[in-house]
Order: C-alpha cells, then structure tokens, then sequence
C-alpha cells in the first residue's frame, strides 16, 4: 500500500470500528507489539486499575501506565490477530506473565489490578464492534469488580439506567446520544454509586467507564478510547 493510500484506508477503518484515530503523547513511547496488516487487525490495550504504576514488557518495548486518570489507560493499538502475544506485567517489582492472542476486529483490554498480596492480578476483557452510527456516541462499561454481579451505567438526576446487567469481568457497550450528562456507575439499579466523569461525547467516537472497587468502595473511570494509527 502506497504512503498516500495508507492514512486513507487507516482513517475509514477506524471508523468503521467506531474508534478514535488519535495520536498522543503515548505513541511516541514505541511499541509493545508489531502492527497487525491493514487486511486484518486486532486492537490491544492496557488498564492499569491498580494503586500504584504499572510496567508492561514485551520484547518490543515498555509501556508504563500511571495512576493518573488521564494516564490509567492506554492507546488501542493494532497488532496482528492469531498470533501469540507474550510479556509480564510489574507492579511494584511484583510481576505475572502475559500471554495473548486477539481474534480479527477485536477490541481486547487488559486490565492489571492486585491482589490481597500485592500481585499483580490480569483481565482480558474483550469486544467487538458490530455496529458504527457516525451521528451516536458508542459507550461502553466494563465491570471489573468480582463483588458486583449486576453493574449498571446511569444517567441523569433521574437515574435512568443506560447500560445494565453487566457480569463481573463482562462489558456492555451501546450507541448514545453524544450529549454531556451526568453518568454514575452502581451496582444494580438504585444502589449506591461512584460518578463517572466523561463530560461532552462527541459523535462518532468511542468512550469506555470502568467500574471497580478501591479503597473507600466503589470507583469509576471515565475515558475517551484513543487509537494509535498503523504504522510500518
């Protein structure tokens, strides 16, 4: 594929996934695995929801993930499907290994918290797109707390719920009026919840919430899917 042509098809991809093409001060750290072919790709990232800095290694490269909201959560970036992905993850000289293979199209987070020894603990949690609606907002909620078996994503003073029933370690995503509203994340209808800070959706992108237990109780994680663009 020519230089000219490259961005173009990178560009329509994206948005036939619905993922952001972004690039951003993360992408210039290297990569942690080689960039699957523009005919078939998978999309990784990492979630550090731990409570302290997490290392991601890899033969390639180190991602390092803070506990910064900003910084919790890396760039999707494309890697090629059915091929096995190896690394460790560190957090605090502690580590567990890593061991991967995405399916074409697929949007796989892995999400790093710890255990009651310090540990580093590690979630695979997958989706894939099905639908794209340039006019919506696709919003998604990952429940990473094993204590919650029903989480629920809601909306306004009213507290309508805008994604529901979602298993432990599961995710539901759905398109959205990209509006800036009041989000809170809680564990079944009614119950007690955390704030979701994700303010103004803007159509077309893609926009993730985590929800998991930490410290005081329940926490949200709000952030704006960012993708690194394919690169030789």
């Amino acid at each position: 594929m020519s230089s000219i042509a490259r961005p173009v098809f990178v560009l329509a991809l994206c948005a036939a996934l619905g993922v952001a093409a972004t690039s951003n001060v993360r992408a210039a750290e290297g990569r942690l695995y080689p960039s699957g072919p523009p005919n078939g790709v998978a999309y990784l990232r990492f979630a550090n929801l731990s409570a302290q800095p997490v290392k991601v290694k890899s033969a390639g490269g180190t991602l390092t993930l803070t506990t910064d909201g900003g910084h919790r959560v890396g760039e999707y970036d494309p890697v090629t499907p059915g091929s096995e992905l190896t690394g460790t993850v560190d957090v605090g000289g502690k580590t567990a290994p890593i061991k991967l293979k995405l399916t074409q199209n697929e949007l796989l987070t892995v999400v790093v918290t710890t255990g009651g020894d310090g540990a580093p603990l590690v979630t695979l949690v997958g989706d894939t797109p099905t639908e794209f609606n340039a006019q919506k907002a696709a919003l998604a909620l990952y429940n990473l707390d094993k204590g919650c078996k029903e989480a629920t994503l809601e909306a306004g003073d009213g507290h309508a719920a805008v994604i529901s029933g979602v298993a432990p370690d599961g995710v539901k995503r759905r398109l959205v009026n990209a509006v800036n509203v009041a989000l809170a994340v809680a564990c079944g209808a009614g119950g007690p919840g955390a704030v979701a800070k994700l303010g103004q959706m803007d159509a077309g992108e893609r926009y993730s919430i985590f929800l998991y237990a930490a410290g005081a109780g329940l926490q949200a994680l709000a952030v704006h899917d960012e993708m690194a663009l394919l690169r030789p």
